[in-house]
């Protein structure tokens, strides 16, 4: 490669570094209490069930939910008094709809254990 080739190169790796630095910055929202909350309801929605982009599986995980609906009520216990009317009415709602969520998951994913191993009988008799 000539030295006119490299400097060609040199100024496009330039030019292409200057855009990627140009983007604009993502704006993110305020740091308030109820964002905060919002996001930890969000990861407790998520881990409630979420459909596997790969599998097309529903995968839930109940003990990270169950430690995140234990998160957002240690939080509202503990800014009991602090918070303003609309934040705590905010906590407690979401929590109140995160515990029967909950409630509903972990009852159907035991109704779907139990199914399981009917579904196994059933086959292996058909097999012998």
């Amino acid at each position: 490669m000539s030295q006119e080739d490299e400097r060609k190169v040199e100024n496009q790796e330039e030019s292409q570094e200057k855009e990627e630095t140009s983007e604009e910055p993502i704006t993110l929202p305020p740091v308030t209490f109820e964002n905060f909350i919002f996001g930890l309801y969000n990861t407790a929605l998520f881990h409630l069930g979420y459909r596997d982009p790969e599998s097309g599986k529903i995968i839930v995980n109940l003990p990270l939910a169950r430690h995140t609906i234990d998160t957002i009520g240690m939080i509202q216990e503990k800014t009991k008094g602090n918070l303003t009317v609309p934040e705590s009415n905010l906590s407690e709602n979401l929590l109140y709809e995160l515990r029967m969520s909950y409630l509903r998951t972990s009852k159907h994913v035991e109704e779907e254990a139990k199914k399981k191993p009917e579904e196994k009988t059933e086959e292996e008799v058909k097999q012998v």
